[in-house]
């Protein structure tokens, strides 16, 4: 409910220095301002008024005038004078206003309003209910912008305002628990307070009020016990509220204090602790924000030096492959050539057992020099750059398919490749991987009648498309398929299917850069199928 005001003043910055007092003050108020006699009679027509406001005059018509006016159109109103020098009129048998007050001392304007209503119960009542329900108003607004707080000072700048208007008080402080003092870290009052001080915990009533995790209201500071009175006596501080924030582990205080005896209304005790109780959110808000910034900077820094040691390992590691596959590929081309040199100059001066042994050795050179080769391979595809473009996987699998034929006229392979399947991938390295896939399925039919070899895609049942590269050749045991992907681990002997070990390596090492996975299902002479997902 508010409060209806009628206001008469001519001079409108006056007019707006009692309706902020008001504000400031706690009351809710509805104020219908006039400057003339004229106007002020005809508001006067409606008596719907809780208060009369008037100067001592205006021009044609005094402020006893007007006082008479609403003493027989409204009686029972209170009518108070705010002028430059109020004072009550002098003559014995004329009407008196409720009160006076000087436009120079605007912050008593409030109370003396709340003690002229105090007259009867029912008024009070409306005029409690009238400041509760603004007070409310005032929090959730002060709770919104707690909400967008981003720091510990800008919640202190919000609440040391806020908690002053919200009961209309003369000062308000925002205390810090620091260890075993407190620290007085910001205030907003008609005078000063304590700001920038610190005290010992057992030494202050904002102490006391953090270790009994309880609010101290208190009417006069001078018949407290907990109150330190040479603190108070520099000071316009006669009364006060002193609120934890946070009950179970205080972290501060809200002080609000009154320059007049005054003993806080339980509604007023309420507004002030949900306002602490919501500054008590924001803080920890704040401090879980800061800390979960100050974790990713840790972590994005430790990154950046994984990262770093990383491209420098990389780095090492491709120097040393390059000096490994030249250190190697020297002596193993010496041995190929001076062996092939022995068996073409002098292999008949060899018995058949030294022939044998002879191109064994020729053999394992050239195995070895095509495993340094696919080794290089690898760790090429796990180092090189990606450049994604749209892939025709079908053409490019058509291409793969022509060049196998060619290598084998001889070989009689039914090969079917599906039309329209493009995708956003490195052609380069996507290209390797096929080609890995379709030497090994052409490779392990090689011993198999009516081989077949398909090429095709279809939705899993997550939703995703898998490429799948299907034969009907030796196949392999699954139970040990957990190997397949794992360099030089062979399932089928070298006599049988030669290889180095490194193809599916390779093809899941790109499948695993394109954000895909690769897996496999097969049987032992009943052929393989190989699926991949990409991103």
């Amino acid at each position: 409910m508010k409060l209806r005001i009628l206001h008469l003043e001519d001079n409108a910055t006056d007019a707006d220095l009692v309706r902020a007092s008001l504000a400031r003050g706690g009351l809710n108020c509805d104020i219908q301002p006039v400057n003339t006699g004229d106007a002020f009679l005809e508001a006067l027509q409606r008596p719907e008024y809780d208060v009369i406001l008037s100067d001592s005059g205006v021009p044609g018509y005094d402020g006893r005038a007007a006082l008479a006016d609403a003493h027989d159109r409204c009686p029972g109103v209170p009518f108070i004078i705010v002028s430059g020098s109020p004072r009550r009129a002098s003559d014995p048998g004329a009407v008196q206003p409720a009160a006076a007050v000087a436009k120079s001392e605007l912050e008593q304007l409030a109370p003396i309003i709340r003690h002229t209503l105090h007259s009867t119960s029912s008024q009070e009542e409306e005029l409690e209910t009238a400041s509760y329900v603004w007070g409310m108003q005032q929090l959730v607004s002060v709770v919104q912008r707690l909400s967008l707080a981003r720091s510990t000072q800008a919640i202190i700048d919000i609440v040391r305002h806020a908690a002053r208007n919200l009961v209309g008080a003369d000062g308000a402080t925002i205390i810090l628990r620091e260890g075993e003092n407190v620290f007085y870290a910001e205030e907003d009052a008609i005078g000063p307070l304590w700001k920038g001080r610190r005290f010992p915990l057992s030494s202050c009533v904002s102490g006391w009020t953090m270790l009994n995790r309880q609010p101290a209201v208190i009417k006069d500071v001078y018949q407290d016990a907990r109150i330190v009175h040479e603190a108070y006596q520099p000071t316009f501080v006669k009364s006060l509220v002193m609120m934890p924030v946070r009950t179970l582990a205080p972290i501060g205080a809200i002080g609000v204090y009154w320059a007049r005896p005054h003993r806080a209304s339980n509604q007023e005790v309420e507004l002030l602790q949900a306002l602490a109780d919501s500054t008590s959110v924001a803080i920890e808000s704040v401090e879980l924000v800061h800390g979960l910034e100050q974790k990713v900077t840790e972590r994005t820094s430790e990154l950046h030096r994984r990262s770093v040691e990383l491209d420098v390992l990389n780095r090492e590691l491709e120097a040393f492959s390059f000096s490994v596959a030249h250190d190697l590929r020297s002596p193993l081309i010496s041995i190929d050539g001076f062996s092939q040199v022995l068996l073409e100059g002098h292999g008949a001066k060899l018995d058949d057992t030294g022939r044998s042994h002879l191109e064994r050795i020729t053999g394992s050179a050239r195995r070895m020099h095509r495993i340094i080769n696919d080794l290089l391979e690898l760790s090429k595809v796990v180092r090189a750059p990606m450049h994604p473009v749209s892939v025709d996987l079908s053409r490019m699998a058509n291409d793969i398919v022509r060049g196998l034929q060619e290598s084998a006229p001889d070989r009689n392979v039914s090969i079917v490749v599906a039309e329209s399947m493009v995708v956003e991938g490195d052609a380069a390295l996507l290209r390797i991987a096929l080609e890995c896939l379709f030497a090994n399925a052409w490779k392990f039919t090689s011993r198999t009648a009516n081989a077949r070899i398909e090429f095709g895609s279809r939705i899993d049942r997550s939703g995703r498309r898998a490429y799948f590269l299907r034969d009907n050749g030796a196949g392999f045991d699954p139970r040990h398929g957990a190997n397949l992907f794992s360099p030089f681990r062979r399932l089928h002997a070298e006599s049988q299917f030669p290889g180095s070990g490194i193809g599916l390596a390779t093809v899941q090492r790109i499948v695993h850069r394109h954000s895909g996975e690769i897996w496999a299902e097969a049987a032992v002479d009943r052929g393989a199928c190989f699926y991949f997902s990409l991103r």
